[in-house]
């Protein structure tokens, strides 16, 4: 197993390597600040985000999707990120959870830096040990992209064109 530094570090490059942003900061207020200054409108952020912010738009739990879509910015948590790949595993168990990360153009994502793990194997394991966890799992990896038969490349038509993650700690 490698140290805390080594795993940011080879985060970092995964995510690089995904065309994901890094943004390094100790506390969700600074990442707050961050999303904050990108656009002229107030970030969108999912529940688990605001219960740690207190501000920031919510999604409209009757209509959670229309209500954030195309929102320039959305801030959402992620339990883990995989070093190995440059991912992070949201849990979103229901479409006001999902709504922020599949609908708004700039994707922020604030994972604890000591939730960074190696391999993607240990995102399983740690999957496999949470109840319910499992439910609604997804790895993120790079903004969204997409390509037709032609092999031409599209980013941002089913997701975020930008990801930023934001290490916390």
């Amino acid at each position: 197993m490698s140290t805390l530094i080594e795993r940011t570090s080879r985060f970092a490059e995964g995510l690089d390597a995904a065309q994901g942003e890094l943004f390094q900061c100790n506390a969700w207020d600074e990442l707050w600040q961050y999303a904050d200054s990108l656009s002229g409108e107030t970030p969108a952020v999912s529940p688990a985000v605001h219960a740690h912010l207190q501000r920031g738009d919510l999604p409209d739990v009757n209509d959670p999707l229309r209500s954030i879509a195309d929102r320039q910015v959305g801030i959402t948590e992620a339990k883990l990120a995989i070093a190995e790949t440059g991912s992070v595993l949201l849990i979103e168990p229901a479409p006001i959870d999902r709504a922020v990360s599949l609908l708004t153009r700039h994707l922020i994502v604030g994972v604890a830096r000591e939730d960074i793990v190696d391999e993607l194997s240990d995102g399983f394991r740690w999957l496999a040990q949470q109840p319910r966890a499992a439910a609604y799992a997804t790895f993120v990896t790079g903004p969204s992209r997409t390509a037709d038969i032609e092999r031409s490349l599209t980013i941002g038509v089913q997701g975020p064109s930008r990801l930023t993650v934001a290490v916390l700690g």
